[in-house]
């Protein structure tokens, strides 16, 4: 801890009870010291490749005996000036580490690492020439093909298994992340702890009384989660169970996309490889980069035969609507949004009044617009029901649903100054669109919204709950805010 925020720490103590009125500033100050280090340290390890073990290995070997592990490698400028993209000359094995294993680990985070910084190239408008920008497209592609070739078909050691080595780095993954973020410095909980912030946080706020540690910034919208590119030992259909997460920097723990059990799997075919996800359960704020983590598995006839399908980590940077997972049995894709200026919204619920228009199930699903969308446009949307874009599937069932639709997912993120749309379908008995109707929110920052729609016989109300974002919940626990869930269909 540096000597200001003692400093400050100091202050926060003798300023005594939450009855203060300078005991939340002091707090706050203080908060916001160990926030701007924890930043820092974040930055730092990052920067300096030591989130992961072979990371730390490799950074204590080049430091212990005043040698760099890059120096034997070519210099950039040198590959730059290779007039011919393709015919990158060979060079030696750039990494003096003692296993392979921990090899491949290095090459792949080279990759990633030139990855995020051709994207923040691009995203910043920096010029660069055209060939340049080929050739470091070319490595890095190549150092990802051959990182995954390596892990599909070579054999670290001999006592492991292809699976083995696929899920090796992320057990690694795991015990540097307890290491660094789960230590009793950083204390983020285990990890696998899961994140409790609510996504009404700040929906009880009066508009215009809205506390200062509530935001609309950057967040992520999250569209789907597909499996492809199926290995040849595999057939469709898979009985697909485990979890998808996501990790941002609020607390640090799991926001979970997808969580099922052996005794509740998911049935996946060619035609529908996708997975029927059911959070986040709050906004994922995307000012930092986000972390997603997948481990899913495959049932067999008992569970000790059960496969790994797929173990893997991505470390989304801030541009791109798809974020990529690799194994050696498939790959995987999510397919995501981010929204600039963000606020959340929880759909409470959706109930139905005389349900035989729902005789045979229906959909529910959510689409969103922005400030910037062409207001005539958007009446003409309007009024001829299209629904252009990604959507987001809250409810799709053939059944009845009773008097309550029980929605799959109830967390969206909405631009602050766009709207949401609901959109309301009922199946006829052949599974085709019997009704439709739609409904139309404009975002807000706090408080709740409630409409009614016609469709068929039926009326329908819909009960949406807006909350801005939290950015660090220990600002919030500063001021005093604790709210709680209220029920999603009381």
């Amino acid at each position: 801890m540096s000597s200001g925020a003692a400093a400050a720490a100091a202050e926060a103590g003798a300023m005594g009870s939450r009855s203060n009125p300078d005991s939340a500033d002091a707090l706050r100050r203080y908060r916001g010291l160990l926030r701007w280090e924890t930043d820092l340290l974040r930055s730092e390890v990052r920067s300096r490749g030591l989130e992961t073990i072979a990371g730390k290995k490799a950074y204590l070997q080049q430091h212990s005996d005043g040698r760099s592990l890059s120096s034997a490698a070519p210099l950039l400028d040198e590959l730059l000036s290779t007039a011919d993209v393709g015919s990158v000359p060979l060079v030696r094995w750039p990494y003096l580490v003692p296993h392979h294993e921990e090899a491949v680990d290095l090459l792949l985070h080279e990759a990633h690492r030139l990855t995020y910084r051709i994207q923040s190239l691009v995203e910043l408008g920096v010029p660069i020439q055209l060939d340049k920008f080929r050739l470091l497209c070319y490595l890095s592609n190549t150092c990802a093909r051959l990182s995954r070739s390596i892990r599909s078909h070579a054999s670290p050691t001999a006592s492991k298994s292809s699976q083995d080595a696929a899920i090796s780095p992320y057990k690694e993954r795991r015990k540097s992340w307890e290491s660094i973020w789960g230590s009793p410095v950083l204390r983020c909980g285990g990890f696998y702890d899961i994140t409790t912030l609510s996504p009404m946080y700040f929906t009880p706020c009066a508009p215009g009384i809205i506390p200062s540690s509530a935001f609309a910034t950057k967040a992520l919208q999250i569209y789907s989660f597909e499996i492809f590119e199926l290995d040849d030992s595999l057939k469709w259909p898979l009985c697909v169970y485990g979890v998808v997460a996501a990790r941002d920097t609020v607390d640090g723990n799991r926001n979970l996309l997808f969580s099922r059990s052996r005794a509740n799997c998911q049935v996946l075919t060619k035609e529908d490889p996708f997975l029927h996800l059911t959070g986040p359960s709050r906004a994922i704020l995307h000012e930092y980069p986000v972390d997603f983590e997948v481990e899913l598995r495959i049932t067999d006839e008992s569970e000790s035969q059960d496969k790994a399908l797929i173990t893997s980590t991505n470390h989304h940077h801030f541009c791109g609507d798809t974020a990529l997972f690799l194994g050696c049995l498939c790959s995987a894709k999510l397919n995501l949004q981010t929204v600039r200026s963000a606020v959340q919204a929880t759909i409470l619920s959706v109930r139905c009044i005389r349900l035989s228009t729902f005789e045979f199930g229906g959909q529910i699903a959510c689409s969103f617009s922005d400030s910037s969308e062409d207001q005539h446009k958007k009446l003409h949307r309007i009024s001829s029901g299209c629904s252009p874009g990604r959507q987001v599937v809250l409810f799709d069932s053939s059944e009845n649903p009773g008097g309550c639709f029980p929605l799959v997912r109830n967390v969206v993120t909405v631009e602050s100054k766009g709207s949401l749309r609901i959109i309301i379908k009922s199946y006829t008995e052949s599974h085709l669109v019997a009704h439709q109707a739609q409904l139309e929110f404009g975002a807000k920052h706090c408080q709740i919204s409630s409409q009614v729609s016609v469709i068929g016989d039926s009326t329908v109300q819909v009960v949406i709950a807006w909350s801005l974002l939290v950015r660090d919940e220990l600002d919030n626990m500063a001021e005093g805010y604790a709210f709680t869930y209220p029920s999603l269909c009381g």
